[in-house]
Parts: structure tokens; sequence; C-alpha cells
């Protein structure tokens, strides 16, 4: 190396240099849409409590879900790759415990006058029935995917043996129009028994897409019941 430095840059020169390429980060403001997000976001029940909520949280969420519903960024959901992935149900909007009696017929109104269950609230009710002394039911989980039956709706079941297992109720989710799906029940499985539905027997339900984006997901059925799903 040749004693004579003068060709490379003094550290003066090199901090002057540096100095002129600071620039400062402007801040950015939330949009409309983004500060409705957030609304619905903050309002939504932890997982696993979504059945035991108020009905003035259930009035605000619903509100909220009407004025976000409007700024839908997806056109036309049904054919969105958005709607791939896997998906926590956070709130169902037309079913509550709240001033209910312990009754056989329960589930069965409920299909008949709420429009019926989602798959994830299916599954969750049937994990719900297994003895609390002997199991712990984990997190619910929504997975849709390319492939029919598209939607797996599944329940973590934990023995207090040891043992863990799922529930799993899985429906087929075929496209009638850009916004509106028929989603097909077609099997469960509780504890590793495989049932499939007979097919008079298949429950069916029009599922409307109101709001799709990287994180949140709201569908109706066609008696208007939100229900709102949150990207994991």
């Amino acid at each position: 190396m040749s004693d004579d430095d003068s060709s490379y840059p003094s550290d003066s020169s090199a901090e002057e240099h540096y100095d002129t390429l600071n620039v400062e980060a402007e801040d950015v403001l939330p949009t409309p849409t983004d500060e409705l997000v957030d609304s619905v976001l903050n309002d939504l029940p932890e997982e696993g409590t979504m059945l035991e909520i108020s009905e003035e949280t259930r009035s605000k969420i619903n509100e909220a879900l009407l004025k976000l519903e409007t700024m839908n960024p997806t056109p036309e959901p049904t054919s969105s790759s958005l709607l791939n992935g896997v998906w926590s149900l956070r709130y169902a909007g037309g079913y509550t415990s709240e001033g209910a009696l312990p009754s056989p017929t329960r589930q069965l109104a409920l299909f008949l006058y709420s429009g019926g269950y989602s798959p994830g609230v299916f599954a969750l009710s049937l994990a719900q029935k297994l003895p609390a002394a002997l199991v712990e039911i984990g997190e619910l989980e929504i997975a849709i995917s390319r492939q029919q039956p598209r939607v797996e709706a599944r329940v973590s079941v934990k023995t207090f043996g040891g043992n863990s297992n799922d529930i799993k109720v899985k429906a087929r989710l075929d496209t009638e129009s850009p916004l509106r799906f028929i989603e097909l029940y077609e099997s469960a499985s509780v504890l590793g028994q495989n049932v499939d539905i007979p097919e008079p027997l298949q429950y069916s339900r029009q599922l409307y897409v109101t709001y799709l984006d990287e994180d949140l997901l709201v569908v109706r059925d066609a008696s208007g019941i939100p229900e709102v799903l949150v990207r994991k």
C-alpha cells in the first residue's frame, strides 16, 4: 500500500457524505378503513369466549361492521386468493348463551330460526358437549383451501390422560356469484370417529362475503347474521 493516502476519503469527508442522506420519516395517518378495522378488532371477544359477550358489545360490533362493509377493498371476494389460509372465528353474531336454558332442542332451534350453525360454531358446540371433567378444549381454527371440501373447522381437544385429538367439521364452498357461496356440510370427526353425512341430511346455507382484506374476513348468512374471522 502506498504511503500517500491522499487518494482515500478522510473521516471528515465521510461524515459530510452521510449527513446528506439523513431523511426524516413522515408519519402515516390511519385511513378511515384502518380506524374501523381497529374498532372492530378492539371489541372482539377473546378466543374461546365469543358466545359469552354482552348485548352492548354485540351492538357496538354490529354498528362498526355495517360501516366497514361499505369500504370492502376486495370487489369479487369469492374468487380472491385472500380467502385461503387459517382463520380464527372471533365473533358469531346470532349465537348467544345469554338468557338461554339448557335444552336438547336448542341446537335444532338455532338451525331453524338463526340461519344454522357455521362449521366453526358447530365444531365448538360438539366440543363443549364433551365432559368438562375429562377434557380440555383448545382453540377453534378454520382453514380455507383451494381444494374441496374447502372449509375445515377444527377444535383441538386434550384428555386429562394426556391424549390429544381434534373435532373437525368439513364443508364444501361452491361459488354462486362474486359475493355469494353455497356452504355444504360433508363430514364430521369427533375424537377419531369419522362420520360422512348422508346427502339427504347435508346442511347447506348461503354465505355472503361482505368484507375481505389481508387480516379480516366478514361473512353473513342469508338471514343477515355476521361472522368475523381474523387471520392467524
